[in-house]
């Protein structure tokens, strides 16, 4: 009998575990069911944000400066943004204008802001014709354009045509006598100076070049009469330039750098004065200062002389030996 009992008590607890089993296991079940439908309603509720929706700062309102992070905003404030960046003022009178310029398409023909001080608009340059291409000044100003570009030949084939033509103009004269002595041609350069001094007594710019000629064979009697002009005519640059070139031919290198330093204080924007103290520093053996007259004359020839008023590569082919 007892044993019936053991086995009816037994079968009470086994039916009391496996419902509630069954009840632990409803109850999970349905939990995790409640659950999934409480997450997708909320993932449906989620308002989709476009690239459209987005309210970006225009760039020229931020503060670079500014440690804050930047959050975008859009217009139902599904996302919220810092507060607003005060705009930082602009300079009227020193910007930066590419700021000012749209980027895109619109970019090259979009109006910028210009300040007439920092960028002033450009000056028209007005053209007259004077002279028709065969006259006498037309053919002058070919013959002196020549001479100024080194091309002495066809300089001389231009004065000798005007020269035929009237024997007697001093600026045809002029123009023959220093592409003369450009050319090394000594004793026809030297009459023409006496003719021109013949017809021009006066004209000191003749008497400067002759005496210039002069003192690359007889420098001790053209520096004396340049010195006698010289007490007449203080300011004169070229007549210091040629005092300078006669002391530089008789050995005096410290007097002409002298004068040639006077002429290049008088015309600043002339770098033949310092190249030509240069050579004279580099003849001397001074080749520090010879150095930087000549890093000098390149400079003054590239600003003022549109690069053509030195022999440049004479210049660089020296400095490159004696740096």
């Amino acid at each position: 009998m007892w044993v019936l009992t053991i086995l009816f008590e037994r079968f009470i607890i086994m039916s009391v575990l496996r419902v509630f089993s069954a009840f632990l296991l409803c109850f999970f079940v349905t939990g995790f069911s409640i659950y999934s439908v409480f997450a997708q309603e909320n993932v449906t509720n989620i308002e989709e944000v476009s690239d459209s929706d987005v309210d970006f700062p225009d760039e020229s309102t931020l503060d670079n400066s500014s440690d804050q992070p930047f959050v975008p905003s859009n217009s139902s404030g599904t996302i919220s943004a810092p507060s607003a960046i005060a705009e930082p003022e602009i300079n009227d009178d020193f910007f930066d204008a590419n700021d000012l310029v749209p980027q895109g398409e619109m970019r090259s023909s979009a109006p910028i802001k210009v300040n007439p001080r920092t960028q002033p608009a450009s000056k028209y340059v007005i053209v007259t014709k004077n002279h028709d291409a065969g006259s006498k000044d037309a053919q002058l100003i070919s013959a002196e354009r020549a001479m100024k570009l080194g091309r002495y030949d066809s300089a001389l084939q231009l004065f000798d045509a005007l020269y035929e033509i009237n024997k007697r103009d001093s600026r045809v004269l002029m123009g023959r006598a220093v592409v003369l002595q450009k050319l090394g041609r000594f004793d026809e350069a030297m009459g023409v100076y006496e003719k021109l001094s013949k017809i021009e007594p006066d004209n000191l710019d003749v008497k400067i070049n002759m005496l210039g000629l002069l003192s690359t064979r007889y420098p001790s009697v053209a520096l004396r009469r340049l010195l006698d002009l010289h007490e007449k005519n203080r300011s004169n640059v070229g007549l210091m330039a040629q005092i300078a070139i006669a002391y530089a031919n008789i050995g005096d290198s410290e007097s002409a750098l002298k004068y040639l330093g006077s002429a290049a204080s008088m015309e600043p924007d002339n770098a033949n004065h310092l190249y030509n103290m240069a050579v004279i520093a580099d003849r001397s053996g001074d080749f520090k200062t010879a150095i930087s007259y000549y890093e000098k004359a390149l400079e003054v020839d590239t600003v003022h002389g549109a690069g053509r008023s030195i022999p440049r590569d004479v210049v660089y082919e020296r400095l490159a030996q004696i740096r």
